[in-house]
């Protein structure tokens, strides 16, 4: 088995749509039933790489081999190599009265990004520990965050706690805030900004203002359709979700049974350090994340 961990940096704002309108929302995005964390879909994720890959000039006996055959083809549908987990969250840019805005996480979701480090690394892979904030507040970094006066996230007002102890105790934000800026972004000098901000912005806040920011710190869009000749309103307004810019996602990538190293490599350069189109409303510039992959101890 060879597996990725495969990160999703948002250029511009994402719009994976969901199968219900929800409320107010005509159009909101894809989110997990039971934790109402954003995410993007296995397969809607997929449904981009092999539009990429045949962008690329992949054929199509190797887009069938890889991905799998296309429902409609005539045939009976036949599974590719390649299975695509999930984009699940790892981090939501929210404003903030310091710095402009900052990254937050949670328990849940940097839990969820050990175990995809597990399965492409082995279950002993060491971590930075992952912090544990009372349910109303949160854990950030030594630095520029914390101290006596609660911080305003979005619409929240958060009690942040900086770690225990002198320089040499234990700073698990921190690392993990590290570890996210040269796994997700990276070094390349049009994202070297981006990378040193998260290495001092990232904070992980409990359960109870992490559910607020979900809902508040998305972006929400009103459109109309207009008629072609008349200039009028045909249809709508209607009110479109996005994930901002900025949001951080990761997903697994795994090429199963029987392979050959050329496409290991053709995955590789399809993936790593690649501007993917994601989602729709392509056609108004979104959808559009920078990618990146770890690799794993265990690929050969």
């Amino acid at each position: 088995m060879t597996a990725f961990l495969l990160y999703l940096y948002a250029e511009s704002p994402l719009h994976a749509g969901a199968a219900a309108s929800d409320g107010v929302l005509d159009l909101p995005i894809q989110r997990e039933s039971s934790t109402n964390y954003p995410l993007i879909w296995g397969q809607s994720l997929k449904g981009a790489l092999r539009q990429t890959a045949r962008d690329a000039g992949w054929s199509e006996d190797t887009l069938k081999e890889v991905f799998g055959s296309e429902p409609g083809e005539g045939e009976e549908t036949t599974p590719g190599k390649l299975a695509v987990g999930d984009a699940q969250l790892v981090a939501l840019p929210v404003p903030t009265l310091r710095r402009s805005f900052a990254w937050v996480t949670s328990r849940l979701a940097l839990s969820r990004l050990a175990r995809k480090y597990a399965i492409i690394n082995g279950p002993h892979v060491v971590l930075p520990e992952v912090p544990n904030p009372a349910d109303g507040e949160g854990s950030c970094g030594r630095g520029f965050w914390g101290g006596e006066t609660p911080e305003v996230l979005g619409p929240c007002l958060v009690k942040l706690h900086n770690p225990r102890g002198g320089g040499d105790a234990p700073d698990p934000v921190t690392d993990w805030a590290r570890l996210l800026a040269a796994d997700a972004i990276g070094d390349a000098p049009h994202l070297r900004p981006f990378a040193s901000k998260l290495a001092e912005d990232l904070l992980v806040v409990g359960s109870e203002p992490m559910s607020v920011l979900l809902r508040e710190c998305t972006e929400f869009a009103v459109r109309v359709q207009l008629h072609r000749q008349q200039k009028l309103v045909q249809n709508g307004p209607f009110v479109s979700e996005y994930l901002p810019a900025e949001t951080i996602l990761a997903s697994v990538l795994t090429l199963r049974g029987k392979y050959a190293p050329e496409e290991v490599q053709q995955l590789r350069d399809l993936v790593n350090h690649s501007l993917l189109q994601v989602g729709g409303d392509e056609t108004l510039g979104k959808g559009l994340v920078w990618t990146r992959i770890v690799e794993g101890e265990r690929n050969g």
